[in-house]
C-alpha cells in the first residue's frame, strides 16, 4: 500500500511544486515578495482592471485563497480596488507601489528562471510544460 501512495500523482506534483516555490521564494527574498505574490501581481498587471472572480480563474485558484492574498497585498499598498459597473463587482489593479514592486522584483525572478532552466534544461522544461498543459485539460 505504501508503494501505491508513493506513486500518487497529487503528492508527487505538490512536493515538486513546493520545492520549486521555495527555490523562487529564496531568489525573491531580497525584494520582500513570495513567488505567489509576484505571480499574482504580474497577472494583475497583464489583465487589470479585473474582478476577483476573473483573477481567480486566470491563476487557477479558488476565490477564498485569492481573496486572502489580495487583502494582504492591498494592505501593503500594492493593489488598488475600485467599483465595477455592477455594485457587487470590485475591480482590481496594481497601485503605483505595486508597479514598482513588479519592476524591482522582475530581475530577481528572471535570475531564478534562468538558473532553474540551466539546472533542469531548456528542452526538458519545454517538454514538461507541454505535459503540464495536457494534465490541466485532463483534470479540468
Amino acid at each position: 500500500m505504501a508503494e501505491e501512495f508513493g506513486a500518487c500523482a497529487c503528492m508527487n506534483l505538490r512536493m515538486t511544486t513546493r520545492l520549486i516555490a521555495q527555490f523562487f521564494d529564496q531568489r525573491l527574498q531580497p525584494i520582500g515578495l513570495k513567488n505567489t505574490q509576484f505571480t499574482l501581481l504580474v497577472v494583475l498587471r497583464q489583465h487589470a482592471p479585473v474582478s476577483i472572480t476573473k483573477l481567480a480563474e486566470l491563476l487557477g485558484m479558488d476565490r477564498t485563497t485569492l481573496t486572502r492574498n489580495v487583502r494582504l497585498l492591498k494592505n501593503d499598498g500594492l493593489i488598488d480596488e475600485q467599483p465595477g459597473n455592477d455594485a457587487r463587482v470590485r475591480l482590481l489593479s496594481l497601485s503605483q507601489n505595486g508597479e514598482t514592486a513588479v519592476t524591482e522584483a522582475t530581475p530577481y525572478w528572471r535570475e531564478a528562471q534562468t538558473e532553474f532552466l540551466k539546472r533542469f534544461g531548456e528542452g526538458r522544461w519545454q517538454a514538461l510544460k507541454l505535459e503540464l498543459t495536457d494534465i490541466n485539460y485532463v483534470v479540468s
